[in-house]
């Protein structure tokens, strides 16, 4: 069996009010037109048609797919009728023509294999994905005769008041007999308040020739449209339920699912509790046994098990097991955390490598740093990496000790087991187990308190 797979991408999105071309838009941290790449990744003969914007989108078409201008976006079945007259197309023989509108990211692969499946086993003209919803307002409703037949489709503009009362709608989503559809799909016409060619019509001209019509119902959810910031917003608030619902099943815990934001490739092991206000984006992963947050942000991250991050943001960021990040701690892109490391109460990293057991416990900045095992690195003190012109590297070797309030200036190495004096700003190489200390004597000026006072009561 060999079937062509049709993906419409070509709309501008003229209600949503933005630069962005539809299926550009973003649903849980994912581009819509990669939720429906994703969907038919496993098809074959798979053909794009793109038109607003052609150049951003077709960057995100999948490379073994090929792709279709359509210059003048004239409705779904002029998008059909620029396929039909692309040579590519036409170089191969089809049985089949699946059509899937580029904005419905949730349908399922299996949805789409069981509507091609039903109509190939019934030997059906045309079959098409409906569902039966509460609200139908802005869809095009399915019209039956009085057999319970398919009869049309007709559009929400074209409706009557009482044809707008059903509430069995069009999907978008249909399956054809190629040979059907090679010879009427140039009998369509723009006779509509929209003056577009709508693919729709192709049904009641199936129906008027008594071609067998299947319907395939699915759920209102899976067939969500986006022609508006609105529905996008509903949209989206339905996959991510989707998505933490699966995190639930596969044993992960959310102290308050209502302010989790999950983005839909993030990856959570078992057992992991997810605190309020949490949102993990982009390609994450979260370890078994971790605690994370309240409040916190992981973008693009790996998560040790067992490790914990509170009230912090970490960004393009890696940590090994049984990690501590937090509270208010600051992982910047290309931090890099060993096993038991301590990243602790407003620390910034950025840029570095810190090996196992190493401890940033607070109030500390580390940027462009290699800081080895078991190296302690006290409040206050900072790696300074930017000469105004570079950046430059600080290495600190195994079990070296930062004290407190201490500037070291890159680029330099501190030696395995060495000390560093509290309030020292250090530029010099320190050789292992030495001590650095750079600071003037103390003076104490006996006194100093009453004659400035006395000075100031004179005035």
């Amino acid at each position: 069996m060999n079937i062509a797979t049709i993906v419409l991408s070509a709309g501008k999105g003229t209600r949503m009010n933005s630069e962005i071309p539809k299926v550009l838009h973003k649903v849980l941290g994912k581009e819509i037109i990669l939720w429906t790449t994703d969907t038919i990744k496993n098809f074959q003969n798979k053909f794009f048609v793109i038109g607003h914007k052609h150049q951003l989108v077709a960057e995100y078409i999948l490379d073994d797919s090929d792709v279709i201008i359509q210059e003048q976006q004239l409705g779904t079945g002029h998008a059909l009728l620029v396929v039909f007259n692309d040579q590519g197309f036409l170089s191969k023989a089809y049985d089949y023509v699946l059509v899937i509108p580029g904005d419905v990211p949730l349908m399922e692969e299996e949805t789409l294999n069981r509507l091609v499946s039903n109509v190939v086993a019934h030997e059906a003209t045309i079959g098409f994905i409906v569902a039966s919803v509460d609200n139908p307002f802005g869809y095009g409703r399915v019209i039956l005769d009085k057999y319970n037949n398919v009869s049309r489709i007709v559009e929400e503009r074209e409706a009557s008041e009482e044809e707008k009362e059903i509430n069995l709608i069009n999907s978008g989503i249909y399956c054809f007999k190629y040979d059907f559809i090679a010879n009427h799909i140039g009998q369509l016409r723009d006779k509509n308040e929209q003056h577009e060619f709508y693919l729709t019509d192709l049904v009641e001209l199936a129906f008027t020739k008594k071609q067998k019509i299947l319907v395939e119902e699915s759920s209102e959810v899976s067939i969500m449209g986006i022609n508006s910031m609105d529905q996008l917003h509903n949209l989206e608030r339905e996959a991510r339920d989707g998505v933490i619902n699966k995190h639930i099943d596969n044993g992960v815990y959310f102290q308050d699912a209502t302010t989790a934001y999950i983005d839909k490739d993030v990856v959570i092991g078992t057992g992991t509790k997810i605190l309020a206000n949490t949102h993990l984006l982009g390609k994450t992963v979260i370890g078994e046994n971790c605690n994370i947050g309240p409040n916190t942000m992981i973008s693009d991250s790996d998560i040790g098990p067992r490790s914990t991050v509170i009230y912090s943001v970490v960004t393009e960021s890696s940590m090994k097991q049984e990690v501590q990040i937090g509270p208010y701690a600051h992982l910047r892109p290309g931090s890099n955390l060993g096993k038991n490391v301590k990243v602790g109460a407003f620390a910034e990293t950025k840029k570095s490598n810190i090996g196992d057991g190493s401890k940033v416990p607070h109030l500390a900045y580390i940027g462009d740093g290699e800081i080895e095992k078991n190296v302690n690195f006290s409040a206050g003190a900072i790696t300074v990496n930017y000469d105004g012109e570079n950046k430059n590297k600080t290495v600190i070797k195994e079990g070296a000790f930062i004290g407190s309030d201490v500037m070291l200036i890159a680029p330099i190495t501190i030696g395995k087991g060495a000390f560093i004096g509290a309030g020292s700003v250090v530029t010099k190489d320190v050789p292992s187990k030495a001590l650095a200390v750079e600071r003037s004597e103390q003076k104490n000026i006996e006194g100093y308190v009453d004659r400035k006072k006395n000075k100031k009561d004179k005035k």
